[in-house]
């Protein structure tokens, strides 16, 4: 048995996801984990004599485990130090790689489409002079957004000659240079789409996200979210479609979200680093991924002697199942 617990970093802002934090630190801490909250102005990279080391607070620092959450724009940075701290033996879930994959929604959706994978049609662009809409040139209501934003940051609607315009003359004004957009039709189903959470394979919760009357941006702060317990009773598809994609990006942790267009469900973006705090049941998800930790630094060979490294929970489900979670989740 090891003399010390291993310690998990979970790498977030503590004044955002607080709710987040809390289960995770509490799952940690449960699970026979030294946890800390490090905000990402704390971590450093050091290339010095040849070697390249993660930093925290100015000192050499290599976690047993860590979990980025909420650091999309910081996120250029921190996987640096995610990567320098994952090749000294650190487990970082999701991994680097598949993080990087959902950072960036044009590069999300070309890998799943790439993989067989239906998704929003969708044409990337960087606002300019220069700025072509080229095959929905011709749709009648686009959605544009920044392609490494969250949280609805930055989404807007319009018919296709106001929003060339905007991406040609607006944001190049407004941003100085704007990060590239991507550019989508509108989904007939816009207003309402499903959060999937999906963990090592299986689903572990889904909510269903309600834009406010006469919006599009289902994951703005005044929408609704609710809870699904039975994911049998949503439009086909769904589960289906959330666990093609996370398998299709490597993601073992990761929310997707999924839209019903023209009658079929198709993946709207991917998220490394889903909320917990919508959810009612966010301490339970919280534990979920804890003992997704402990299962690879099981396999990692890390000193976990004194991690608990839960089986799966009983109340996943797979997309064979066709179930529901209701009755053990309500715990």
């Amino acid at each position: 048995m090891t003399s010390t617990p291993p310690d998990l970093v979970v790498v977030g802002y503590p004044q955002r996801l607080v709710a987040d934090h809390r289960a995770l630190l509490g799952a940690a801490e449960a699970a026979g984990f030294t946890a800390e909250l490090v905000d990402p102005s704390r971590l450093g990279l050091a290339v010095v004599d040849g070697q390249v080391r993660g930093l925290v607070d100015g000192e050499p620092r290599t976690p047993h485990a860590v979990l980025p959450r909420g650091v999309n724009r910081p996120w250029p940075f921190v996987r640096q130090v995610c990567t320098a701290w994952a090749r000294a033996g650190a487990v970082v879930l999701p991994t680097v790689a598949a993080a990087d994959r959902c950072a960036d929604k044009l590069e999300t959706l070309a890998r799943l489409a790439g993989c067989g994978v239906p998704v929003m049609p969708a044409v990337g662009v960087l606002p300019g002079p220069g700025t072509a809409l080229g095959p929905l040139a011709a749709t009648p209501v686009l959605v544009t957004k920044p392609a490494r934003a969250s949280k609805g940051r930055g989404v807007s609607a319009a018919d296709a000659p106001t929003t060339h315009e905007r991406l040609r003359t607006v944001l190049p004004l407004v941003d100085g240079h704007a990060d590239h957009q991507v550019v989508q039709p509108r989904a007939s189903g816009w207003g309402v789409d499903h959060r999937v959470v999906v963990a090592d394979g299986r689903v572990v919760a889904m909510t269903r996200r309600t834009a406010t009357p006469g919006d599009l941006v289902t994951n703005a702060p005044e929408a609704r979210v609710a809870d699904v317990l039975d994911p049998a009773g949503e439009e086909p598809g769904v589960t289906e479609i959330a666990l093609a994609a996370a398998a299709a990006l490597d993601l073992e942790f990761g929310g997707i979200d999924v839209i019903v267009d023209r009658g079929r469900a198709v993946v709207l973006e991917a998220n490394a680093w889903p909320g917990l705090a919508a959810h009612v049941r966010g301490p339970a998800i919280a534990r979920v991924l804890v003992g997704l930790v402990g299962r690879a630094l099981a396999r990692s060979g890390s000193p976990v002697d004194q991690v608990a490294t839960a089986p799966r929970p009983p109340w996943t489900h797979a997309a064979s199942a066709g179930g529901t979670w209701a009755a053990t989740m309500a715990s």
